[in-house]
């Protein structure tokens, strides 16, 4: 199968369009070749989603002739998307809910569930979004734990470092005889970072990684190795790798700003489908007592986009 796969910048969205390319090709023989696109405001943006009502294909990449699938995640690569279905026919598919008034160019729209939108013919409501996952052939530690922490975001939640080091040394002091790691990501406040430093350094069974020091693949590697993952609230995408990747999960909760936003109605979901466990200090922190989980969500969606674009029968 032949895939163009088109890029926008944001790295977020382009793991959830490389993850599906991963669960293609555990199906089928893939090609991809990939796409970068131009830089646009949001007015550009704008006029090439009305140039395309007006039936111009402007902004269409070239030489798409021969492909079978363009794929791409993020606003920036919809009107580029719909332009090339207009000119060479071949499905399009994307990671998320375009505008509405977009929706029904795309042959799948692979929308998380927290999105609360309706599934239909050409839209696929997920468990969480498509993320990459390592190679199956690392050997998992059942005594080796991962701790992940988010950082502040002004627009979804309050961040306390203090509380949120209170809780991780309750589990590192539980789980005694797990050798946990303790991680941190580009939006930790590097007062949070300066605690968790000081205190692994006193702990035999506790190390903290900055992130900024961690080679390209780390944690996805650490995922692989981990038998139980801890992570933020905050950091879902997070929380989908690590149970995509078959760890045992459970979140640090956080104050909302708005208690019903669409992150915790994400981890509602999980919490009803028995697939995490959240920390509270009154109960143990071990989450040795879960289930493992098969979840991959990215194969599911390489499955469906498959049956779509090759129909049997």
């Amino acid at each position: 199968m032949k895939v163009a796969l088109f890029l926008e910048g944001s790295p977020g969205h382009e793991k959830q369009s490389l993850a599906i390319i991963q669960g293609f090709k555990r199906l089928v023989s893939v090609e991809v070749t990939e796409f970068r696109l131009p830089e646009r405001t949001k007015w550009q943006r704008f006029f090439d989603i009305g140039r395309l009502f007006l039936g111009s294909n402007r902004g269409k990449v070239q030489g798409l002739d021969d492909f079978d699938l363009a794929i791409g995640t993020g606003s920036r690569t919809h009107a580029p998307l719909i332009a090339c279905k207009n000119s060479y026919g071949i499905p399009i598919v994307t990671c998320m809910a375009p505008d509405r008034l977009l929706r029904g160019k795309f042959d799948l729209c692979c929308v998380p569930r927290h999105d609360q939108l309706e599934e239909k013919d050409n839209i696929l409501l997920t468990d969480g979004p498509p993320v990459l996952s390592a190679e199956k052939n690392i050997r998992r530690e059942p005594d080796k734990g991962l701790i992940l922490l988010g950082g502040i975001d002004e627009s979804s939640h309050f961040w306390r470092g203090v509380e949120l080091a209170e809780f991780i040394r309750n589990i590192v002091h539980e789980g005694k005889d797990i050798q946990w790691s303790i991680s941190s990501s580009p939006r930790t406040p590097d007062d949070t970072v300066e605690i968790l430093k000081g205190y692994s350094e006193s702990q035999p069974n506790a190390t903290f990684f900055d992130f900024k020091d961690t080679p390209r693949g780390w944690v996805e590697d650490q995922y692989a190795k981990s038998g139980v993952a801890w992570v933020t609230a905050d950091s879902v995408s997070m929380i989908y790798e690590a149970l995509t990747a078959g760890c045992r999960v459970g979140i640090l909760p956080v104050p909302w700003k708005n208690a019903r936003n669409k992150f915790q109605r994400s981890i509602d979901f999980l919490l009803l489908k028995g697939l995490v466990k959240v920390y509270s200090p009154a109960e143990s922190t071990s989450l040795l007592s879960m289930a493992e989980q098969d979840f991959n969500e990215a194969d599911r969606c390489a499955e469906e986009i498959l049956r779509k674009i090759q129909p049997t029968g």
